[in-house]
């Protein structure tokens, strides 16, 4: 069986694969940038704080 690039089944099953690896992809992204966004200096800084005084602590 010889496959033609050309043939209409393979660019339409080609199109979809595009198609579920971009939305992948972009799904990861959001997910990440997501994250990313949710960071703040406050509430990082205060764990820090509290992470340094329990190791003084000890």
């Amino acid at each position: 069986m010889n496959l033609d690039l050309s043939n209409p089944i393979v660019l339409i099953i080609g199109g979809i694969l595009l198609l579920a690896l971009l939305y992948f992809w972009n799904k990861s992204n959001a997910t990440s940038l997501r994250k990313r966004r949710n960071k703040n200096f406050r509430s990082s800084y205060y764990q820090r704080k509290k992470e340094r005084e329990k190791e003084n602590g000890q």
